[in-house]
C-alpha cells in the first residue's frame, strides 16, 4: 500500500516552471534514488514531499499516521546545545518520562506516601504505566543509539561535547544526518546525505541504511552509494520524471536502451511524415486528391513523437603543452602540517604535524588517488607538494619541466568579483567571441557568461575552475575533490576526459567510482602516515580486508585470553605474538621471487635500451616500477611480522 501519492504535481518560481505533471507513488519499503542534472528541482521536490512547501498544481497525499523525516542542505540547531545534547533532543519525550519516573520513585519512598495506601497505589499505577511506555519506546537503549550514530559518523569525544554551532559546516551536516537517523520515521527524505562524508563514514552510512526498515527517497551524486542503497530510480529532467527499476548501474543501461528506442521511433515517424507530406504535395490537385486529403486528415490526427531529449554534455580536454621528466615529484623525510613557521621573540609555537612521509616519488604517467578520513591533512599535503605552503620538515622537489595545474575544492583560484568571461580572459588572450565559444563547451551560453562568479552555484563555479585549468597546458594535474558540486553526468564526463589525459594525475576524492576509474595507485593517510598501495580503490579495499581477515578470531576464548586485556601485552609494552595466516617465511619466499623478477626486468631493460626499442622500454619501465613497489610492500609486511615474532 502506498504511503505517499504524488499526482500531477507542478512547481514554478516566478515565471520559471521547474517541473509539471509529476506523478509517482512511494511504497512502505521503497528505496528511491532521485537523480537528475543540477537545477532540475530535486531539492524542491523533496521539500514538497516533506510538506515544507505546497505544489502550485496537483496534489500530494500522505497516508494517515505516516511520519516523515527530512534532511535538508541547511541545518537548524539550538546554539546553546552541545552536539550530544542536540542529538538527544530527538528523545525529548523519553527524557520527560525518564525524569518523571525518577521523581515518582523518590515520591513513593517518602514517609507520607508510605502511610497513605491509596496515594501509594495511585502513584504505583502511574509508575507502572509510564515504565511500560518507556520500555516499549526503547527508553533503556536510546543513549546507546546516540553513541552508535555519533561514533559511526566519525565524531570524536571532544567534538561530541563541543557546542554544536562551533562545528564546521561539514560537521554540522553530519550532525543533522545523525539526528535524522535517530528519529523513528516511516519515510526518510535525504538531500545529499553523502556530502562532507569521508570514505569510512560513507561505508558506515551504507551499512546503517541497509538495515533501515522504512521507505527512503535519496538525492545523491555518489554512484557507489546509489548502487548499494536504492532499488528504484526516479530521474527528474526536462520538467518531468522517468522511472526505472533497479539501482544506478541498472538505470544507466535501461536509460540508454530507452533513448535509443525512442530515437528509432522518432526517426521512423519523421520519415513517415516526410513521405506522406511529399505524397500530399504531389497529388493534392490531381486524380488522387481524395486520397491525398485522407492522408492529410490522418496526419493531422497523428500523435507526434517528441524528439528524445538528452542531457547537455561538457566538451573539453586537458592537453599538456610538453612532457615532464620521468620523476615528476620527489619528497624526502617530509612532515606536513601547520605552525612550524610561527616563531616570535617570546616563544616558539610547536608545529601541528598532520602527515609524515619517509620517501615519496611520483613518476610520469602515474595516477594517484589520495584518500583518508576528514581532517587528516589531505588538502594540506597537496598544497605542500606543489609549494603553496612550506613543509614543517624535509624537502619536496618537482621534476624537470613539470607544469602544475591545481584545482582547489574551495575554488580559491577564482576571483568572486569578476564575471565568468573576464575570469577566463585573465588566463588566455581570447576575443570575446572566442571566449563565448570556449565557455559554450562548459555549458555557459548567452548572457550566462556575464554573470559574476559570486552569483554562481557550486556546480557552475566548478565548471569555471575546470575551464581555467584546461587553458594552462599542465602536465601534472593536482585535483582536490574535483567532483564536488558536479552532477552525475558531469562526473562521468570528467572521468572520461581524465582517463585520456597523457600527463600525471594526483587527486583527492571521496567518489569511489571516480577513484576506481582513474587510480593506478592509492595513497592512504593512516594514523598520520602516508601508505602507498598499488591498484585502484576496489583493490585497496580488497587488500585491507585481506589484512583484517588474516587475523583469525575464535568464538571460544581460551582461559588465558579471558584473564585480562593486559594478558596480550609483553613486559616491554609490545603486543604479544598473534597467530597469522602468513608467516615470516612465507613473506621471505615472496620477497625472493619478487626480487628475482626485478633482476629479470632489469636485464630486459638493458636489452631494450641497446635495441632502442622505445615501446618495449616504456612497457618494461612501468612493470619495473610496479614490481619494485611490490617488493616495498612485502618488506613492510615482513617488518610488521618480524616485530611480533
Amino acid at each position: 500500500m502506498p504511503i505517499v501519492n504524488v499526482t500531477q504535481v507542478g512547481k514554478s518560481f516566478g515565471a520559471e516552471r521547474i517541473f509539471g505533471g509529476v506523478s509517482f507513488q512511494i511504497e512502505e519499503q521503497d528505496r528511491i534514488g532521485l537523480i537528475g542534472p543540477n537545477g532540475t528541482g530535486k531539492s524542491t521536490l523533496l521539500t514538497l514531499l516533506a510538506g515544507y512547501e505546497e505544489p502550485d498544481e496537483g496534489m500530494i497525499s500522505v497516508a494517515r499516521n505516516t511520519r516523515i523525516g527530512y534532511l535538508s542542505q541547511t541545518v537548524d540547531f539550538q546554539p546553546q546545545h552541545t552536539l550530544r545534547e542536540e542529538l538527544l533532543t530527538v528523545f525529548a519525550q523519553l527524557r520527560v518520562w525518564e525524569h518523571e519516573l525518577s521523581e515518582l520513585a523518590q515520591e513513593m519512598t517518602s514517609p507520607a506516601v508510605q502511610e497513605d495506601g491509596a496515594l501509594h497505589d495511585q502513584l504505583l499505577a502511574r509508575y507502572d504505566d509510564l515504565q511500560s511506555r518507556y520500555e516499549h519506546a526503547d527508553g533503556y537503549t536510546y543513549e546507546n543509539r546516540v553513541d552508535q550514530v555519533l561514533d559511526g559518523l566519525g565524531f570524536t569525544q571532544e567534538q561530541q561535547d563541543a557546542p554544536v554551532m562551533h562545528l564546521s559546516g561539514g560537521q554540522q551536516t553530519r550532525a543533522a544526518l545523525g539526528k535524522l537517523l535517530l528519529q523513528d520515521v516511516d519515510l526518510l527524505l535525504l538531500d545529499e546525505p553523502t556530502n562532507h562524508l569521508d570514505l569510512t563514514t560513507l561505508e558506515w552510512l551504507e551499512t546503517y541504511l541497509a538495515s533501515w526498515k522504512g521507505a527512503m527517497v535519496v538525492v545523491a551524486h555518489d554512484r557507489y552509494f546509489l548502487d548499494s542503497i536504492v532499488t528504484r530510480i526516479i530521474e527528474l529532467a526536462f520538467g518531468r520524471i522517468e522511472e526505472y527499476p533497479g539501482n544506478y548501474s541498472k538505470y544507466l543501461l535501461l536509460r540508454e536502451e530507452r533513448i535509443e528506442r525512442r530515437m528509432r521511433e522518432y526517426r521512423a515517424q519523421q520519415s513517415y511524415i516526410a513521405h506522406t507530406e511529399e505524397f500530399i504535395r504531389r497529388y493534392k490537385a490531381g486524380q488522387r486528391s481524395r486520397e491525398a486529403r485522407g492522408r492529410q486528415t490522418l496526419l493531422n490526427r497523428m500523435e507526434r513523437i517528441e524528439r528524445p531529449q538528452d542531457f547537455p554534455e561538457l566538451h573539453f580536454e586537458f592537453a599538456p603543452l610538453s612532457d615532464s621528466g620521468t620523476v615528476v615529484l620527489a619528497a624526502r623525510k617530509l612532515s606536513v602540517g601547520y605552525g612550524g613557521e610561527k616563531r616570535t621573540a617570546q616563544s616558539i609555537v610547536e608545529p601541528n604535524v598532520l602527515v609524515r612521509i619517509t620517501d615519496l616519488e611520483l613518476l610520469r604517467g602515474d595516477r594517484v588517488g589520495l584518500i583518508g578520513p576528514n581532517g587528516t591533512g589531505k588538502t594540506t599535503l597537496l598544497r605542500t607538494l606543489i609549494g603553496e605552503i612550506p613543509p614543517i620538515s624535509g624537502q619536496v622537489n618537482l621534476g624537470h619541466n613539470v607544469r602544475v595545474g591545481y584545482y582547489a575544492q574551495t575554488h580559491a583560484g577564482l576571483n568572486m568579483e569578476r564575471t565568468i568571461i573576464d575570469e577566463i580572459r585573465q588566463v588566455a588572450a581570447l576575443s570575446e567571441e572566442s571566449t563565448r565559444g570556449f565557455l559554450g563547451r562548459f555549458l555557459f551560453s548567452g548572457d550566462d557568461v556575464f554573470k559574476p562568479i559570486k552569483a554562481l552555484s557550486g556546480g557552475e563555479r566548478s565548471r569555471v575552475a575546470l575551464a581555467k585549468l584546461t587553458l594552462q597546458g599542465s602536465n601534472f594535474l593536482v585535483l582536490d575533490e574535483p567532483t564536488n558540486h558536479l552532477d552525475l553526468q558531469s562526473r562521468q564526463f570528467l572521468e572520461e576526459i581524465l582517463s585520456e589525459f597523457e600527463g600525471t594525475l594526483l587527486f583527492v576524492s571521496h567518489d569511489r567510482y571516480f577513484i576506481d576509474r582513474l587510480a593506478t595507485r592509492v595513497w592512504a593517510i593512516e594514523d598520520g602516515a602516508l601508505i602507498a598501495y598499488l591498484g585502484n580503490y576496489t583493490e585497496y579495499r580488497t587488500h585491507k580486508q585481506r589484512l583484517t581477515l588474516d587475523i583469525p578470531t575464535s568464538a571460544v576464548k581460551t582461559p588465558s585470553s579471558e584473564k585480562s586485556p593486559q594478558s596480550t601485552v609483553k613486559a616491554n609494552g609490545k603486543k604479544a605474538p598473534v597467530a597469522k595466516a602468513r608467516t615470516v617465511e612465507d613473506v621471505e619466499h615472496d620477497i625472493e621471487k619478487a626480487e628475482q623478477r626485478v633482476r629479470t626486468i632489469e636485464e630486459a631493460l638493458n636489452q631494450a635500451a641497446l635495441q632502442a626499442d622505445a615501446a618495449q622500454l616504456a612497457q618494461l619501465s612501468a612493470e619495473y616500477e610496479q614490481t619494485k613497489e611490490q617488493v616495498n610492500v612485502l618488506l613492510t609486511e615482513w617488518e610488521q611480522l618480524a616485530e611480533v615474532s
